[in-house]
């Protein structure tokens, strides 16, 4: 237990009455000594013991006295000096943690930024594949079924003209493919919970084996595009890692946000597998993916979670306040 800090009055008034009850105690000793007379029973005590020398334990008594006194002092300093070292230290330590905190908001923020200016560039990238490659694919496939309808003798000729359209539908659906990766859609329009269950249609279409629980509870008008984003992208890059390292079969994912108050929300996304799990020893190990996630997560305050299922399998939980 901790001693209360003492003002400088405080310490003043604590010396006065130490000097006082030393004093006070000396007097006490002056006058009890002098009523019961213990000089005199000392020399008479003594003098039983000459052969002893017992009248010279008095000053081994005051040599002893001097010596605890001296050695109080040492202590004392020694004392004052190791405090000393220690505030020093716990100044230094203040110091360092207000240095660390600047840096973790410094570099929280720039981590913000910089997923900002790369949404900024999928986007921009997203716009020119759907305005550019988007639309001269689909002249192409067009101007192929209109190529094909026209009756010519050469069969060789068809069949280029087939390729062609084959061509050009596949390298449309590879486009709108990419454009979802790219750019969530109606993330800003139809809100959080319908684009996660786009997603969520669009990989079990690439990936039917999977068997997928989805529990989706989610007030879209509480979550701001930027925590919804990473939401999203975190699932996205979940589903990824589980497709790629897990060997999983079932995958379980609860949405929900939660009213913690009247002045506090939260919104929590929890994604759990039955594969192979990790190794917790070796945490996210060189998974830029996962490590990303965990700054995204970070740079909104909230929580990044990662760790082993019972029995087997990875449980991955986000928890960002609203």
């Amino acid at each position: 237990m901790m001693s209360p800090k003492l003002s400088p009055g405080d310490k003043s008034n604590r010396g006065k009455i130490d000097l006082v009850v030393i004093v006070g105690a000396s007097l006490l000793t002056y006058f009890v000594a002098g009523y019961f007379d213990l000089a005199e029973r000392w020399i008479n005590w003594a003098a039983l013991g000459e052969f002893y020398q017992l009248d010279e334990i008095i000053f081994v008594l005051l040599v002893f006295s001097i010596g605890l006194m001296w050695f109080g002092r040492r202590r004392y300093i020694e004392l004052q000096d190791t405090l000393k070292r220690n505030l020093e230290i716990k100044t230094k330590l203040e110091m360092q943690n207000a240095d660390n905190a600047k840096l973790l908001l410094q570099n929280r923020a720039l981590i913000k930024h910089i997923t900002q200016v790369r949404e900024a560039e999928r986007n921009h990238l997203a716009s020119e594949l759907h305005d550019v490659f988007g639309q001269y694919l689909a002249a192409i496939d067009v101007n192929a079924s209109v190529a094909i309808k026209y009756k010519t003798e050469d069969p060789k000729l068809q069949a280029i003209l087939k390729t062609i359209q084959d061509s050009a539908s596949f390298l449309r659906n590879v486009t709108r493919s990419q454009l979802r990766s790219l750019k969530p859609p109606g993330l800003e329009t139809v809100g959080l919970s319908a684009a996660i269950e786009d997603l969520i249609g669009q990989w079990q279409m690439s990936f039917p084996d999977y068997e997928i629980n989805i529990a989706i509870e989610v007030d879209d008008q509480l979550v701001d595009y930027d925590t919804a984003l990473t939401i999203y992208r975190s699932l996205q890059e979940a589903l990824t890692n589980i497709t790629r390292h897990a060997e999983a079969s079932s995958i379980h994912i609860d949405l929900i946000t939660q009213n913690k108050s009247a002045q506090r929300n939260d919104i929590s996304l929890t994604i759990r597998d039955n594969g192979i799990g990790f190794d917790p020893n070796e945490g996210m190990g060189n998974g830029l993916g996962l490590i990303g996630i965990r700054e995204r997560v970070h740079a909104l305050n909230g929580q990044f979670n990662l760790h082993p299922a019972d029995p087997k399998g990875t449980v991955l939980a986000l928890h960002i306040p609203l």
